[in-house]
């Protein structure tokens, strides 16, 4: 595991000992850095320092290939400059300690390790990992915005410059740390948003192609690849390609059997039913992962506490660490563990999917309606906004009849209040949908509602509305994408589980050339109204570029939800799995909940559900869901609880 901690102003003989074998990389003039997991260190020509912890995919060429990560030692000049750093594909920190005892660190351009500092008397910690700060031993005051995202986005974790705790911060994305004349000092790189392109053509199908075969081999190894399959586009995809470079003997699939309840038996029939025909089809290997909660959920969050609650994951995605655990006893330490997450927001702007109107009888008909939601996040119906005419797009008609029963706020005055609007209602609401109100939020008090969306706001949208316009929109979004839901607990929990357990677990999909690439395809590439497919450039390349069974993705998608709407995964888990006794202990004791203010959070209604859920009724919809999120962070607790 990638581990690391700073400790600045330190009275001698008062640094606190850290747990994990962490090595001393330098101690002087009241600076101490500890870690492990260094991939390179070097000293430049000015007796500066550098230590490069974490993976490295390599060095991108310009004309868009990779080179070797081992390249990176003999271009470290690209990791001494903050503003070169995204020339480098990977997941990493570098840390930099002057002559004189002063210290820099940053991230990869995604931020994709977490840096969180906490200032404790005159003292800074800086860590990758909360177990490694005081709070891990002190505890905090909870901080109100981050635990409010954690409740009401999509993802079950605070935004990414907030943590649960009042006293620990986190670095934003394109933010670095200073740590010099005894006081720390937050740094800012410069983001420069593409602008779509009116030209993209069928030379740009190939370009995408080129780019994401090019980012399968980057990150590929000789030694064995392994993917973590559903049955969707993405996942496949990358299984394909592997193929199409590797051949068969090189590359292996892994799922999970997912047997929730008694009363819903296997839930993901669709998917094992569709991966086993395509991994027939290559004629590789396919291991399926029994995930079954009929019994033993308690052994579970035993197992993964620690590691969740050291990076505030809410046990939602127990998933992940079990297949992760699975996959090492699988597999020999060498071998490159594949995950197809990202693909959604970069290509459509969905999580999953928009999940937006179900048709019994056409379930191609999703897709297009997905269509549809993603239209109402794009550059035509932002103009439409703008000039307050949106009322005549029958569209927009559509999704408000289906949120009927929603609170959808009035439009803003005045082009740059509509942009915050805009971005306000994507990245900081439960619903998907332009206009939708946090009012709709039951879990916030009127003053934690408002404090919620004006500090979020501030801290990441302000700017940026200040600035946007319809050619950067889809640049935007995927920039921001960084400080939500890809940084939140559905997708980042692969990462820290695989390494957890000595794996290595990429994402091709967010390699700086797709996601250059997708932020300026333009909006009648799949993402409006168009008849071009969602993911239009991946499908084409599935078609047109390499071996792929087209014909096998037909059908219901995934999960039961596939044909019966009324089916949830977090029903299943809240009311009818062994999960249910962990959270009802949980809840009982109060091992979050009692921490949430009661200004800010509505207190009669949570303890309301709460004491429902308890006496054992069954909830649905919107209280469904946030009792769901409650009762996930309660299983694994906060630090001082």
């Amino acid at each position: 595991m990638y581990k690391f901690r700073i400790d600045y102003n330190f009275p001698v003989g008062e640094v606190e000992q850290t747990s994990g074998q962490l090595n001393t990389l330098v101690e002087k003039n009241g600076l101490l850095v500890r870690g492990k997991g260094v991939f390179h260190q070097w000293n430049n020509i000015n007796g500066n320092q550098y230590f490069l912890i974490g993976d490295l995919v390599g060095v991108r060429n310009a004309d868009g290939t990779i080179s070797s990560a081992a390249t990176i030692k003999i271009n470290t000049h690209l990791l001494e400059n903050s503003n070169r750093i995204r020339e480098v594909e990977g997941r990493f920190v570098v840390i930099t300690v002057t002559p004189e005892g002063a210290c820099e660190v940053w991230t990869d351009q995604y931020g994709r390790i977490d840096i969180y500092w906490q200032v404790v008397g005159k003292a800074i910690v800086v860590s990758n990992s909360l177990d490694l700060m005081p709070v891990a031993k002190s505890g905090s005051p909870i901080d109100t915005v981050g635990v409010a995202h954690s409740l009401v986005a999509f993802g079950g974790r605070p935004a990414k410059q907030h943590t649960l705790y009042k006293d620990v911060h986190r670095l934003g994305i394109d933010q670095g740390i200073a740590l010099v004349g005894g006081k720390l000092e937050i740094l800012k790189r410069i983001f420069k948003p593409a602008s779509t392109s009116p030209t993209y053509g069928p030379q740009d199908l190939n370009r995408y192609a080129d780019t994401f075969i090019e980012a399968i081999r980057a990150r590929a190894s000789g030694e064995g690849n392994v993917v973590y399959l559903s049955s969707g586009w993405d996942s496949t995809s990358i299984l394909a390609t592997l193929v199409y470079l590797f051949g068969k003997r090189k590359v292996r699939a892994v799922i999970g059997r997912m047997r929730y309840s008694e009363r819903s038996g296997v839930i993901n029939q669709f998917e094992l039913d569709r991966a086993r025909a395509v991994a027939d089809y290559f004629n590789i290997r396919l291991d399926i992962i029994e995930w079954d909660y009929r019994a033993n959920a308690d052994a579970v969050v035993a197992k993964m506490q620690g590691l969740f609650r050291s990076q505030h994951f809410g046990v939602m995605q127990a998933n992940h660490f079990l297949i992760a655990e699975a996959t090492a006893k699988l597999v020999n330490g060498n071998e490159t563990i594949f995950a197809g997450e990202m693909s959604d927001g970069a290509h459509n702007l969905g999580y999953s999917q928009f999940a937006t109107i179900f048709h019994p009888a056409s379930i191609e008909f999703r897709e297009y309606s997905d269509k549809m939601g993603s239209y109402l996040y794009g550059p035509t119906f932002l103009k439409q906004l703008q000039e307050n005419k949106h009322e005549q797009d029958p569209i927009w008609q559509i999704f408000k009849q289906k949120y009927a029963n929603s609170k959808l706020d009035t439009v803003a005055s005045g082009e740059k209040n509509v942009a915050l609007q805009y971005l306000s209602s994507f990245f900081l609401r439960g619903g998907r949908l332009p206009l939708y109100s946090i009012d709709n939020t039951p879990l916030l008090t009127e003053k934690g509602r408002k404090n919620y969306v004006t500090e979020s706001e501030k801290i990441y949208l302000k700017e940026i509305a200040e600035n946007l316009a319809s050619e950067n929109l889809y640049a935007y979004y995927l920039h921001l994408y960084n400080s939500f839901h890809w940084q939140g607990s559905t997708v980042a929990t692969l990462e820290h589980t695989a390494e957890a357990h000595g794996l290595k677990c990429v994402f091709p999909f967010n390699d700086s050339g797709i996601i250059d690439f997708l932020s300026a395809m333009p909006e009648s590439w799949g993402r409006g109204l168009d008849l071009n497919p969602t993911k239009y450039p991946l499908k084409w390349m599935l078609k047109n570029r390499i071996d792929y069974p087209n014909h096998l993705q037909v059908g219901p998608h995934s999960y039961t939800y596939d044909v019966d709407p009324n089916f949830t995964l977090f029903g299943e888990i809240l009311h009818a799995s062994s999960f249910k006794p962990v959270y009802t202990d949980a809840l009982k004791k109060g091992q979050f909940i009692k921490f949430l203010d009661s200004e800010m959070f509505d207190r009669k209604y949570i303890d309301g559900i709460v004491r429902r859920y308890l006496q054992g009724e069954e909830l649905y919809g919107q209280e469904m869901n946030d009792l769901g999120m409650l009762a996930t962070h309660s299983a694994i607790g906060i630090y001082g609880s």
